[in-house]
């Protein structure tokens, strides 16, 4: 007998719970989980304001589509809509913080 949640739902669940969770410390305006060497948030206290709520929607809208994405058919069309809206999404915001990383240079 097959279970209702298999395992890549529940590792789904898992990833999407921490993804909502760090979305919402970056729109406190809290330290993230983890100090990586390169994380700028030292530099700059404006840069660290400005990349910390742009993170924080980022965030909590990733989860909330992978959230819907792990109980809809992967063979559905709104699965197909959906997985493409998040992934151009992403592509966008990878491209803004790059180029705004990079505008300085």
């Amino acid at each position: 007998m097959e279970s209702f949640i298999s395992f890549s739902t529940l590792f789904n669940l898992v990833l999407t719970v921490i993804w909502f969770i760090s979305g919402i410390r970056d729109l406190q305006g809290k330290d993230p989980f983890l100090d990586l060497p390169f994380n700028q948030y030292h530099r700059d206290p404006e840069y660290r304001a400005f990349w910390q709520k742009k993170n924080g929607v980022f965030y909590i809208l990733n989860s909330i589509a992978f959230l819907i994405l792990a109980f809809t058919p992967v063979t559905s069309l709104i699965y197909r809509i959906l997985f493409g809206i998040a992934i151009v999404g992403d592509l966008l915001y990878l491209v803004a913080y790059e180029s705004w990383n990079h505008s300085a240079d």
